[in-house]
């Protein structure tokens, strides 16, 4: 999974980052338009509890890749603007997590939550907005000399641009995303989001709580929004505490975990993500899958030949399985079954595919 951390400057992106990353610094950014990464590991009982009934050789969890984009008007351009450059890293994300500035700044001035989400909004519509004109007048032009297979595209095309040419995101028009003439483009508009709402120590729960009615309230009518918050200072130095300490900084902030682990429960909710499992002893292993995604995909997740050669998967659920102590013994009280390629994946699934190529 691949989520792009995304707001204006001040927004405590950055410190968002490092919050999420587990405290790790930017070493690998090369330019100042070059996003920084981090990898995490997906924390998952599960995943440690077969790990521990197996012995493996390796351990492999689910990993979340961060991007901390530079933010609108870094280039040095007008404020509110978004260069290319990383718009096109943005548009690798498969989610984006918008960082809002809930708090007053010497540098940046009062907090204005809403303005500043309704900025990076825009600026989104229009890189939208200019590729939908683009693409729109080229694909006009050859449909006018008669080709009939660009009929499908096109309107879909007159249709995005009249949403975006109202202001209004792509989010709010399915085929944006599922449309094969379309996807390609990787809107951003169309991009599933998390609010973050950025505050700092002296706001109240209660203000807090205002913001996220007033954010759900402007995005009411949009799929695919989910909205959080934090304190981006005081989760970041979570973030470097040993176990033990983040524990008891935690219970001081009355949070029941870090951001790290709440952000990532919330994004494979947006993304409606599940997960599955593969185990032996060679190898335990954590894979995400989308929701509603048959066995055969699910294979070829694992690898090509797998669902090139699919016969069958042998599936027991974790519950199952822990329950009854050992695949024998799943075996024996019939909680191991048989499914064919169209069987539905479900979260928390152990399976071993039988493939032949």
């Amino acid at each position: 999974m691949k989520l792009g951390i995304i707001g204006l400057p001040g927004s405590g992106k950055t410190t968002v980052f490092r919050a999420l990353t587990g405290g790790i610094e930017i070493t690998d950014r090369k330019g100042h338009l070059e996003p920084a990464l981090g990898v995490v590991k997906v924390s998952d009982p599960r995943l440690d509890w077969l790990a521990d009934h197996y012995k493996p050789k390796k351990i492999t969890p689910v990993h979340v890749e961060y991007m901390d984009i530079p933010g609108v008007g870094s280039e040095g351009k007008a404020q509110h603007s978004i260069s290319d450059k990383i718009l096109a890293h943005t548009r690798t994300a498969e989610a984006l997590v918008h960082c809002i500035r809930f708090y007053d700044s010497a540098m940046s001035g009062a907090a204005n939550p809403i303005s500043d989400y309704k900025a990076v909004e825009d600026e989104m519509i229009l890189s939208d907005f200019a590729i939908v004109e683009k693409r729109l007048e080229r694909v006009s032009k050859d449909a006018q000399k008669g080709r009939k297979d660009l009929a499908e595209e096109l309107s879909l095309l007159k249709e995005a641009y009249e949403i975006l040419e109202q202001g209004k995101p792509l989010r709010i028009f399915p085929p944006a995303v599922e449309s094969d003439k379309l996807k390609g483009f990787a809107f951003l508009s169309a991009k599933p989001q998390l609010l973050l709402i950025n505050s700092g120590e002296n706001k109240t729960k209660a203000e807090i709580d205002r913001l996220r009615t007033e954010l759900r309230e402007i995005t009411a009518d949009q799929p695919n929004i989910t909205i959080d918050s934090l304190n981006a200072d005081a989760e970041a130095e979570i973030a470097r505490l040993s176990e033990e300490d983040a524990r008891e900084f935690l219970d001081e902030l009355e949070l029941e975990e870090g951001a790290k682990e709440r952000i990532i429960k919330k994004s494979f909710e947006l993304l409606n993500y599940i997960v599955f499992f593969t185990a032996g002893e060679p190898e335990v292993r954590a894979w995400q899958l989308q929701n509603g995604m048959s066995a055969v995909k699910a294979a070829g997740t694992v690898h090509s030949d797998m669902e090139r050669g699919f016969i069958r998967a042998e599936v027991v659920s974790y519950d199952d399985f822990k329950a009854a102590g050992s695949l024998a013994a799943a075996h024996k009280v019939g909680k191991v079954r048989l499914e064919g390629r169209d069987y539905l994946i479900k979260d928390g699934d152990i399976i071993l595919f039988r493939f032949n190529v």
